[in-house]
């Protein structure tokens, strides 16, 4: 079987689809990763092949012509109940559906040379499902994690790609044949369509173990990360804000950046212990805190591990990650403007999830939950009952 993955220009989501990759190669697929340059180096570090599709940076640089810096966070994202929030998914939307009138003619190419029999993608990357239907074979939805969009986005989407999709003889544009979701149904949004559920893991690359991260350490060790992406868009404040809480407390903070984060925040605010691309899974299980910005990719590593977070969500489902987080009772979202700029506010949600043992309690049963899912390799029969 050969499987065509087709991510969009985001790291984060790139990694939440390399050990379903893994487990195709275990079992004996061939797997090409297709995507724009932004998408490929994540997969290329995982051991899997890659056919270069479109511009470097598109996404964020089509994002950042409507949403410079300051507007962030917009927690309008959260609100698809509302008029703002419906046009906010509307113009994510939008992006995703120039990208597909853009470079679908390039998938189809990229496919006639290497004949796929199947296509795994994700929510957003709605060419996929164009493509899958012009070459009459099944496509799989892989869910990063926290999935909203149903409502304003997959409208937006059906409805904007309707002219190209008659170009290629369909109605309209086709469902999914099959969606897996690693998100546990405490922390999925409510209204998302129903998927078969296994187990979420872990991939944040590979790096090498450090001494400190074997121990605990003998104050409380609070781990913070902005992720790959998002500081390309909001600038270094979220970042600056979090460690400037943090300052005036008794913990050891843990800072993992990428090279790029760390350059855009220097210099930082008081001596952390900074650590550039160094996995998350590899050390989180020491940490008694985990501060970002909702990535499900983050937050669900934090979450495999039982670990309480802290969430300041700045954009699209970062918002609904923090919403359901704090639902269920694992931890605090700051998802207003005002709130993510109180440095006290800030300081004082990090005392309470030290200190509140019911927020661990919370980390673990979702953890719990996370852990009974069926295994990610028992997907794969799944995929191949489909070809």
């Amino acid at each position: 079987m050969r499987v065509l993955t087709i991510p969009p220009p985001a790291a984060g989501h790139v990694s939440a689809m390399v050990p379903l990759c893994w487990a195709l190669r275990a079992a004996g697929h061939d797997v090409l990763v297709a995507g724009q340059p932004d998408a490929l180096p994540v997969a290329r570090a995982a051991g899997l092949n890659t056919a270069e599709v479109g511009a470097l940076t598109e996404l964020t640089n089509e994002l950042s012509k409507y949403m410079p810096p300051e507007l962030f966070p917009a927690p309008v994202f959260g609100m698809r109940d509302t008029d703002m929030g419906r046009m906010a998914w509307e113009m994510t939307a939008r992006e995703r559906v120039g990208h597909a009138e853009r470079h679908l003619d390039d998938y189809l190419r990229v496919a006639a040379a290497w004949e796929p029999d199947i296509i795994l993608s994700e929510p957003i990357t709605v060419v996929s499902r164009v493509l899958g239907g012009a070459l009459g074979i099944p496509v799989v939805c892989l869910r990063w994690g926290v999935d909203p969009t149903a409502g304003p986005f997959e409208d937006t989407a059906q409805a904007m790609l309707k002219p190209l999709c008659e170009q290629h003889g369909l109605p309209g544009l086709p469902p999914y044949d099959l969606v897996i979701d690693p998100c546990p149904p405490s922390l999925q949004v409510l209204d998302a369509p129903a998927g078969e559920r296994f187990r979420y893991v872990p991939h944040n690359g590979a790096g090498v173990l450090p001494e400190w991260a074997t121990v605990r350490a003998s104050r409380p060790r609070v781990c913070v990360c902005l992720g790959g992406t998002i500081m390309t868009l909001t600038g270094p404040a979220p970042l600056l804000n979090l460690l400037e809480a943090l300052s005036g407390l008794d913990v050891e903070v843990i800072a993992a950046l990428t090279p790029a984060n760390r350059e855009a925040a220097a210099p930082l605010p008081f001596d952390v212990r900074v650590v550039e691309s160094l996995p998350l899974n590899l050390f989180l299980d020491t940490c008694d805190l985990l501060a970002h910005h909702g990535g499900s990719g983050t937050g669900l590593t934090a979450t495999s591990l039982g670990v309480p977070q802290l969430v300041l969500p700045q954009f699209a489902d970062e918002f609904d990650y923090g919403a359901r987080l704090a639902e269920a009772g694992a931890g605090i979202t700051i998802p207003d403007q005002a709130g993510q700029r109180d440095i006290d506010g800030i300081r004082h949600a990090v005392q309470r999830l030290l200190a509140e043992p019911d927020f661990r309690l919370g980390a673990r049963k979702l953890q719990e939950e996370l852990q009974t899912a069926p295994p990610l390799t028992s997907a794969v029969p799944l995929l191949e009952a489909l070809v």
